[in-house]
């Protein structure tokens, strides 16, 4: 063995490339050379082994993809002292360097990276995988907890004198522990003083019934989002269904000014087109600003589902200000990435209109000003339009209830290759703004439709097995062009978009009505469609593809490049492909258990 060659080669692979040159010298010296021939099976006990050369599949059953060039074995069984009589079988003929346990000891005791390392690399199991820590305010962190209650037959002085007393500007009002209204210091002035009431008149004739709340856990940006959208000052929040206490507009207001519910109040306050296309450079920024603070990936993607949110229901107000009022009640929806709350700096518009009456004549004119008020506008504050025309300017995405009810039985009833297209697209909606009403209308048709259709779910499950992770027989990444002459992994085309359609088949299948996938790996495991290291497993796969997504969307974003989902695995630590690789094997393993279940005859 030339002990310069094995240098060259250790200077190339972490953490031993993180040693002084003389250390590397000293271990490469120590190295223990092996050659295997293929399906040869070989034991390495107290010893950690490196691969240069060959593919090997050890014979513990939590392994995911074979060791090649640059992997690591044994450093699990040394640390936790398990099954030291486990093996590698060759695949593929190689060689195999190994380190002794005393010289391997000795290593981790001088350098505290070198430990860390293998630490790290024993944890990274997908179920262990950590995102990065954040600052982003929850509602909990604003809130105090302290909760002020009154009775509905109290009187209004009553209320006052409380509320003075507690030096609150608002009470909750409570019958039996549940919140029956909220009453609060402008409703004293405006619907008692203002109209001259006897204040010994009852609460609940002047309270508001039935107030909007929110729950602990939420951010705060997503507080103000429903203050602006509905003109209220206080929220009741929510833990395990109870109301714990109450946040106003002076609580987010005390928050950091930095934080991104600024940026949604500034968007709200916008009265006329320039104002609202001007809101394109603060939203820019404040990208830069969560990339920089390394934000972890599934509160950045609420938070941009939070402004163009924002957006879209600040252009709807500006455009029945310039049209008048609509002549039918309407619901403002959106699909795709913005409906699951995933989305990612390079998403496009996908809206559509759900209408009260048919669109025809005075309606049909109405609403097609109104579309292209909308979705013009949100393209000119940032949010581009769709390239397939999956807007609510498209007439075929203006419908009355029963066009939308009849589009997606068609869908149901004839699954062809449009109408499975069409499926991946429509399923994932969400209401943004308009009757609630007429949406869980739509919403429980189409539920009440689709766990029963055998045909139309073996089909949407087909098509989502259309597509496979980009890992090859040997578990080597698969490499793709990206139109522009760059080769690279496309992560959410081979990546989050295949768990996306996964979690949709099961989530119609079982009449879940999350659309989140997030909330429907959750949803699917307490109703233990999927087993709790399923649902783990997913999860921590679908949170790696988004995290390294935003992390090379966010680098684009702030080099004022184009903005790509196209990955170089080439770039990427030995820690990271690792945890790549595990993620597109969970994929791949969970597309046979969809196929298992709704691709048998029918």
């Amino acid at each position: 063995m030339h002990v310069t060659e094995v240098v060259q080669f250790l200077q190339h692979i972490p953490p031993f490339s993180q040693l002084p040159a003389f250390e590397q010298q000293q271990v490469a010296a120590k190295l223990t050379v092996y050659y295997a021939s293929h399906d040869e099976q070989i034991g390495f006990a107290n010893n950690l082994v490196l691969v240069r050369t060959g593919l090997f599949f050890s014979d513990d059953q939590q392994q995911l993809h074979p060791l090649q060039s640059g992997d690591f074995w044994g450093y699990a069984q040394i640390l936790t002292a398990d099954d030291l009589k486990a093996r590698l079988r060759c695949q593929e003929d190689g060689l195999v360097y190994s380190l002794a346990d005393a010289h391997f000891q000795e290593l981790r005791r001088q350098y505290k990276n070198f430990d860390l390392f293998f630490q790290r690399l024993l944890s990274r199991s997908l179920h262990l995988h950590q995102t990065s820590q954040t600052t982003a305010l929850r509602v909990e962190d604003l809130c105090s907890g302290r909760k002020v209650s009154i009775l509905p037959n109290a009187s209004i002085q009553q209320a006052a004198l409380l509320m003075t007393q507690e030096r609150v500007s608002s009470l909750l009002v409570e019958q039996d522990d549940e919140l029956v209204g909220i009453i609060t210091d402008r409703d004293l002035r405006c619907r008692v003083l203002a109209k001259g009431l006897d204040p010994q008149l009852p609460l609940s004739q002047v309270m508001t019934p039935r107030p909007y709340r929110i729950s602990h856990d939420h951010f705060a940006f997503e507080a103000m989002q429903l203050m602006s959208q509905h003109n209220i000052h206080h929220l009741p929040v929510e833990m395990h269904n109870k109301v714990v206490g109450i946040i106003s507009t002076s609580d987010l207001i005390r928050s950091s000014q930095e934080h991104p519910l600024f940026v949604i109040s500034h968007i709200h306050r916008q009265h006329n087109r320039d104002g609202l296309a001007a809101c394109q450079e603060p939203i820019r920024q404040l990208i830069a600003q969560l990339h920089k603070q390394h934000m972890a990936v599934a509160e950045v993607s609420r938070i941009l589902s939070g402004i163009y949110d924002a957006l879209a229901q600040s252009w709807i107000r500006l455009a029945e200000q310039e049209l008048g009022p609509a002549p039918c009640i309407y619901t403002w929806v959106c699909f795709g990435s913005q409906a699951r709350q995933d989305m990612l700096p390079g998403a496009d518009q996908d809206n559509a209109l759900l209408l009260e009456k048919e669109p025809v004549d005075e309606v049909g004119e109405y609403f097609s000003q109104f579309a292209a008020i909308v979705c013009e506008g949100l393209a000119s504050s940032g949010q581009t339009l769709c390239p397939g025309n999956v807007m609510a300017t498209n007439p075929q995405l203006r419908l009355s209830l029963k066009g939308w009810s009849q589009r997606f039985a068609g869908m149901l009833n004839t699954p062809d290759p449009q109408a499975l297209l069409d499926s991946c697209i429509y399923f994932d909606c969400r209401l943004v703004a308009g009757s609630q009403g007429l949406f869980n209308a739509l919403q429980q048709d189409i539920l009440a439709r689709t766990p029963n259709q055998a045909l139309f779910l073996y089909h949407l499950a087909k098509n989502a097995l259309s597509h496979q992770p980009p890992l090859g027989f040997f578990k080597h990444f698969l490499l793709e062009h990206d139109g522009q002459h760059r080769r690279g992994l496309d992560l959410k085309k081979r990546g989050s978009s295949l768990i996306n359609d996964l979690m949709r088949v099961h989530a119609l299948a079982h009449g879940i009505t999350a659309v989140s996938t997030r909330e429907r790996l959750e949803m699917l495991k307490q109703q233990k469609v999927l087993s709790t290291s399923q649902a783990q497993d997913l999860l921590a796969a679908y949170e790696i593809l988004a995290e390294l997504r935003w992390q090379i969307q966010g680098e684009a974003l702030t080099q004022h490049a184009t903005v790509s989902n196209l990955l170089d695995p080439a770039g990427l630590d030995l820690m990271r492909r690792h945890q790549l690789k595990d993620s597109f094997a969970v994929i791949g393993q969970e597309q046979k258990v969809l196929q298992l279940r709704y691709c048998r005859e029918v």
